[in-house]
């Protein structure tokens, strides 16, 4: 303590909630209350991208459900988090769940796991965008991102793809229009 006023912090964090349901499997047809290993809305504490995947993947670390008392550290998809934000971080133990460090390494290896103030709240913004990947019907080598849930029209080089179907993990567009159900005749 400094000034009386509360511990120092060791740095900054984005801190996360586990999603209420994530999807599982082929397609992201199972549903699951929460994540494996922590319970929906528990709160886990995201160290930055490593991986180049703009943090498609991260590291966290959280209570595991089975134990409250110790942290727990793992690699999970980003899409099963929710409500993004940036808090300080007080604990050591925190900070060695976050960089895998032995005691009294915090300082020199955690510094990669926490965050500029800058890059944590582009990051946690971006983060609180939803996307998801839109697929076209084979006019496009690339693939736009998307707001979650998907437009049900895109409007790209002159042309309108509809939402023909989407999931968990992606969103397909059709250069053809829906078909038109007909009227039901009033009799």
């Amino acid at each position: 303590m400094t000034d009386g006023t509360g511990p120092e912090p060791l740095g900054l964090c984005i801190v996360a909630n586990i999603a209420p349901e994530t999807s599982q499997g082929e397609g992201g047809l199972e549903i699951r209350k929460g994540h494996r290993h922590f319970a929906p809305g528990a709160k886990v504490w995201v160290a930055p991208p490593v991986w180049g995947d703009g943090g498609e993947s991260v590291i966290v670390a959280g209570r595991h459900r089975g134990n409250s008392r110790r942290y727990a550290r793992i690699v999970i998809k980003r899409r099963f988090l929710v409500n993004f934000r940036v808090r300080a971080v007080y604990s050591p133990a925190l900070v060695r769940a976050l960089t895998a460090a032995e005691p009294g390494e915090e300082k020199e290896s955690g510094a990669r796991f926490l965050w500029s103030p800058e890059e944590a709240e582009r990051w946690a913004r971006s983060w609180n965008t939803p996307k998801m990947e839109a697929q076209l019907d084979g006019r496009h080598s690339w693939s736009p991102l998307v707001t979650d849930p998907p437009p049900m029209e895109l409007h790209l080089d002159g042309v309108t793809y509809y939402l023909a179907h989407f999931n968990a993990n992606r969103a397909r567009y059709s250069s053809e229009p829906p078909p038109v159900e007909p009227s039901p005749r009033t009799g």
